[in-house]
């Protein structure tokens, strides 16, 4: 199991890849009731044209999950989605923090759960997110996510703090939050992903 990143620049070199992980995020989202943009077989929506980078989990051939980073210096998803839930004050921004988004991961991996909620993938992206931040010259991520994933990350040693308050989308209790980057952090998610 192993992680690639996509860049803008590099976008057009992978279009196989981005095309299952377009199909994967249809099949994840559309399933959780979430505001998603639907066409056909993928999941695609307005912040995937600013310039994204994506990360990949492959296990093999095969893609197993998925997350988009997008810096927060223009529109965002929680700024500008969320932004009848949370005031524009709650909302970290600039040059040195990316938010998270469309955090996907394959139902037949989705359950396999460790003795903190995650599963193997979720631990990979994690250990991406951390090392694709410092590449991009980011110390910090914000996010928007499950309470389920808030305990999990808090439990596996990557703790979120969270922006606001709860908010309910589609039936699943969503909690805005920030994450730090540190090589500790990084360490536990390769530690529990069982890589190096």
């Amino acid at each position: 199991m192993y992680a690639v990143a996509i860049d803008h620049t590099l976008a057009g070199h992978h279009l196989d890849l981005l095309t299952k992980m377009f199909e994967l995020r249809r099949r994840v989202l559309a399933n959780r009731h979430y505001d998603t943009q639907v066409s056909g077989d993928v999941e695609f929506d307005i912040y995937d044209m600013l310039k994204p980078t994506y990360l990949l989990v492959m296990s093999e051939e095969d893609l197993v999950g998925c997350v988009r980073l997008l810096p927060t210096t223009g529109p965002t998803m929680l700024r500008d989605t969320f932004a009848t839930r949370l005031g524009p004050d709650q909302i970290p921004s600039g040059p040195t923090i990316l938010e998270s988004s469309r955090f996907c991961i394959a139902s037949k991996c989705a359950s396999d759960f460790d003795r903190n909620g995650l599963s193997r993938v979720a631990y990979v992206l994690f250990a991406a997110m951390i090392e694709t931040m410092w590449n991009l010259n980011a110390q910090s991520i914000v996010l928007m996510t499950d309470l389920r994933t808030e305990h999990g990350l808090n439990r596996a040693g990557w703790p979120m703090r969270r922006l606001g308050s709860p908010q309910i989308s589609g039936g699943t209790t969503l909690v805005p939050g920030l994450l730090q980057g540190s090589s500790e952090a990084l360490e536990r998610m390769y530690r529990h992903a069982n890589v190096r």
